[in-house]
């Protein structure tokens, strides 16, 4: 397990020049934090990838990390979240809830900087 499980934000961000994230990523090339990613964060990056050297910054990115895998579990405790919510809301909240169930099952916080979209889900966010 890694101390934290950095959201999709966390490596566009980066990518973005944000001084937040940059630190975050400092630290974790630094040793001094370790970190996961979900699964659908791979796919989140991928979908918005528009040249060979940003998939190679991403890789380059990812590859400090360790990526958590998506298991039913996860998915079953996404899937009761969002079943009190409207069919909409649930759709568009479902990757957030995915990831959310990752780091809840895990014990990893996540770093992110739309925390209000993980506070509905998440025990603990850690915002940069």
């Amino acid at each position: 397990m890694a101390d934290v499980l950095f959201d999709t934000t966390v490596f566009i961000d980066y990518y973005r020049g944000d001084a937040g994230a940059k630190l975050l990523i400092d630290s974790l090339l630094a040793g001094s934090l370790t970190a996961s990613y979900s699964s659908l964060t791979s796919f989140e990056i991928w979908i918005g990838i528009s040249s060979r050297g940003e998939e190679i910054d991403f890789l380059a990115m990812l590859s400090q990390c360790e990526e958590a895998p998506l298991t039913a579990s996860m998915a079953r405790a996404a899937a009761i979240w969002l079943k009190g919510f409207s069919p909409r809301r649930a759709e568009g909240w479902f990757r957030d809830a995915l990831i959310a169930a990752t780091a809840n099952e895990r014990g990893e916080a996540i770093c992110t900087r739309n925390v209000k979209d993980f506070e509905r889900f998440a025990f603990h966010v850690r915002p940069y």
